[in-house]
């Protein structure tokens, strides 16, 4: 985690990097999966028989779907960017990691 025992703006722009990468971009993966999932369920197993709670399923399906792929699009643009300049080569998509 960070440290701003003496910080300068390096280290604060550092430690937002570390936040942003290792907590808020694995929640959004996680909330489009969420939703995702939570359409799946309410389209095929909750509500098979109503369709306005089947369109409703399918909304959130879609939404999870499209915020997925725009996820994956930004990420593998910075990737291409960041490789191109060669400002940072070791970008990879987050993962949820155990806390050390």
């Amino acid at each position: 985690m960070c440290q701003l025992a003496t910080s300068n703006i390096g280290q604060i722009f550092d430690c937002a990097k570390d936040i942003i990468i290792d907590s808020i971009i694995p929640l959004l993966f996680t909330t489009a999966i969420v939703f995702f999932v939570w359409g799946v369920i309410n389209f095929f197993i909750i509500n098979s028989d109503e369709e306005a709670k089947r369109t409703q399923g399918k909304q959130f399906m879609i939404w999870g779907i499209v915020a997925l792929a725009v996820m994956l699009s930004v990420w593998g643009l910075v990737n291409i960017l960041t490789t191109t300049f060669g400002t940072n080569t070791s970008f990879v998509i987050p993962g949820v990691q155990p806390p050390r």
